[in-house]
């Protein structure tokens, strides 16, 4: 179990950068894109692919992350980072609120803190297991 939570975490804090610069990128530089001819960016399946990417790893590197660390602060990072990604999403896909797309960033990279978090408390752990 405690190799996969590195994988995961590099892995993961990968995916979560890349949601949360992909938000940003297309909140603050829309009229960029479209004049580079990459409207496509703003495709609704890439919008839902970067946020299933970013959960997906997040929730399996908290789950394995927790059992071996045991850390209640950083699996609130996760979760906190999660529940914001998730109203930030939802929120902008469905129009229900201006600043969707500000919440998406901020739970991107709340969640990039939190696999930095996870592999720090995850490598402790084993360094504190491992006999001198």
């Amino acid at each position: 179990m405690s190799q996969k939570v590195p994988w995961m975490d590099r892995f993961g804090t990968l995916a979560s950068a890349a949601c949360a610069l992909h938000c940003l990128v297309l909140s603050t530089a829309p009229a960029l894109l479209a004049a580079l001819g990459l409207e496509l960016l703003h495709n609704e399946l890439f919008e839902w692919g970067f946020f299933a990417m970013a959960m997906a790893f997040a929730s399996l590197a908290a789950i394995f992350g927790f059992r071996l660390h045991r850390n209640s602060r950083v699996l609130g990072w996760f979760v906190v980072g999660g529940l914001v990604l998730m109203a930030g999403r939802f929120g902008e896909a469905g129009g229900l609120f201006e600043g969707a797309g500000i919440l998406a960033i901020i739970g991107g990279f709340l969640l990039v803190i939190s696999h930095i978090l996870n592999a720090s408390c995850t490598r402790k752990c084993q360094q504190d297991a491992t006999p001198s």
